[in-house]
């Protein structure tokens, strides 16, 4: 895991944390702990399904940007990325490991999971919401370099004027001061 998936998973806990999801782990720092476990386990599943059967079925989950201009068409390929991988051919068809890993993470996770948070219906909540953060990541993933070199330029952007900072009276003395280099 990268040290982007603990902050997801950290978010994550925060989150449900928030809002005291499970009712029954309770708040305070053992109740957190308690929610980081179990994102940590579901998200730990979730990877190895998906690299497994990716391995297996030549699929390459990886985000990789679209190269393509505008906001749109951008935005469009980032949200297919969560539900499409690139095979040895390059091309991108539907990702049976993306999908069945999140699938495998959310359902797997009931068996550990309180009783009000146990049921088929609750672990489909769960894909829809995993599948949901990674569609939005993606997003973030394809734009986040825009935002980084827009930065990096107004950084080192100069600053206006002739670039020279010494006063006008020394600049003047200089060049009439025959001794001057």
């Amino acid at each position: 895991m990268n040290p982007l998936s603990f902050v997801r998973v950290g978010l994550s806990a925060g989150i449900d944390q928030a809002n005291d999801k499970p009712t029954e782990w309770g708040q305070g720092a053992s109740g957190y702990g308690t929610r980081f476990a179990n994102i940590l386990g579901q998200y730990s599943i979730q990877r190895t399904v998906t690299y497994g059967l990716g391995s297996a079925l030549h699929e390459d989950n990886r985000y990789f940007n679209s190269g393509r201009q505008g906001f749109w068409p951008r935005t469009g390929y980032a949200l297919s990325s969560g539900i499409l991988a690139r095979h040895d051919d390059v091309s991108r068809h539907f990702s049976i490991s993306q999908v069945g890993g999140v699938a495998a993470g959310a359902f797997l996770a009931r068996t550990w999971l309180p009783p009000s948070q146990s049921s088929a219906g609750d672990a489909a909540v769960s894909f829809g919401i995993t599948m949901a953060s990674n569609m939005g990541f993606s997003v973030v993933k394809e734009f986040l370099p825009d935002l980084g070199r827009a930065l990096a330029k107004k950084h080192n952007k100069p600053a206006t004027g002739s670039g020279n900072t010494a006063p006008h009276s020394v600049i003047g003395s200089a060049k009439k001061d025959p001794e001057m280099p």
